[in-house]
């Protein structure tokens, strides 16, 4: 019988809900099925391989100041405090004293406009007002300046659900992650092509959004629930859990066979990084790709709950760091994916899976 070798690398293209579950795993980059407390850039060393990471808890942001002004939100009324001095909200008459405390809604002058939900100001050139529903952004003193609207279809899910990357801003909208200058230009949608569903209709008032620049991402933390980090370098999205530190990540799925006929796993080389934790490997087989990998997304569920996975589960092993480890699970299906799960820190290398056919599909 043929045998056909393929070389698994690490899904650099983040979690993909959007794609065909049956995408040539060739191509590069390709995404994972499913997975959490992984990314591409490993916790070890920082290479661009593929491994575990551990998220961060974002502090919520302190209190708006913009052109030395303080900035509060009331309603549907931005208060904007005299210049220089943070205390005084006092409104005056006087149109002259340009450094006087002011009033601003997000509406133009025959609107009222909506509940304020988040302020964002950009050194002393714009400010970026948000409401649940729209965006706004003032630009220049808010004495002297102007009012633009940016979009009214878009806007934010809670006051600390925004951060800075120098001059582009994200955010979370109910309509999922989106990206616009500080200046309120470029707006543009980031999570809807690739995990539309895990970051739209989130009702979340205490998501925080922090930029590291140390990472080169953004970290949007839950209250509850998933939390995600977006890989601006790469566009890639990987969920993270602040309540756990295993990390898991399902790779495929992959054709053991033809389309026609069954295939068998004749053995799995696998290569860990050094100074690695132990990896456990999982085989997840089903008839379609759909299949194995709805199986092996159920199986990490499973793990995360602490119940039982073993009826998804076909093959199983261990890996540790230092050397290449050769398993031989004789697995047989149509597909399979790779479940790869650890407890500690450890980074991807890869792994050479052999296969046979094994049959025609009945």
């Amino acid at each position: 019988m043929p045998r056909k070798t393929v070389t698994i690398e690490f899904p650099a293209a983040g979690i993909v809900r959007r794609w065909g579950v049956a995408a040539d795993r060739r191509a590069s980059p390709y995404p994972a099925v499913y997975g959490t407390n992984c990314r591409l850039e490993d916790s070890l060393t920082n290479r661009l391989r593929g491994g575990s990471f551990t998220g961060i808890a974002a502090g919520v942001k302190a209190s708006p100041v913009y052109r030395d002004r303080a900035l509060t939100m009331d309603g549907n009324a931005v208060g904007v405090s005299r210049q220089g001095d943070h205390a005084d909200f006092a409104l005056s008459a006087d149109i002259s004293d340009t450094m006087r405390p002011s009033l601003l809604q997000l509406s133009q002058a025959d609107e009222v406009g909506g509940d304020v939900v988040a302020l964002v100001p950009h050194k002393d050139a714009s400010l970026l007002c948000f409401t649940s529903g729209e965006t706004w952004v003032q630009v220049g003193d808010p004495t002297t300046g102007a009012m633009r609207n940016v979009s009214r279809e878009v806007g934010i899910i809670g006051a600390s659900a925004w951060c800075k990357d120098h001059d582009t801003v994200y955010f979370l909208s109910s309509r999922g992650l989106y990206s616009v200058g500080a200046d309120g230009s470029g707006l543009a949608a980031v999570s809807e092509d690739k995990i539309p569903e895990d970051l739209t209709g989130v009702v979340d008032s205490a998501c925080v959004l922090d930029y590291q620049h140390s990472d080169r991402g953004v970290y949007i933390t839950r209250s509850s629930g998933v939390s995600w980090f977006y890989d601006t370098a790469r566009q890639g999205f990987w969920p993270y859990t602040l309540t756990s530190t295993d990390s898991h990540v399902l790779l495929g799925p992959f054709l053991l066979g033809e389309r026609y006929a069954r295939g068998r796993v004749l053995n799995l080389h696998g290569v860990i990084a050094a100074g690695s934790d132990d990896v456990a490997w999982r085989l997840v087989k089903g008839d379609t790709a759909e299949e194995a990998a709805d199986n092996g997304k159920a199986a990490i569920l499973a793990s995360l709950a602490a119940t039982s996975y073993a009826s998804y589960v076909s093959a199983e092993g261990n890996w540790s760091a230092g050397r290449a480890h050769r398993a031989y699970p004789r697995t047989s299906a149509i597909w399979c994916c790779l479940w790869l799960h650890s407890a500690g820190d450890w980074a991807f290398e890869e792994i050479i899976m052999t296969s046979t056919l094994s049959g025609f599909w009945r």
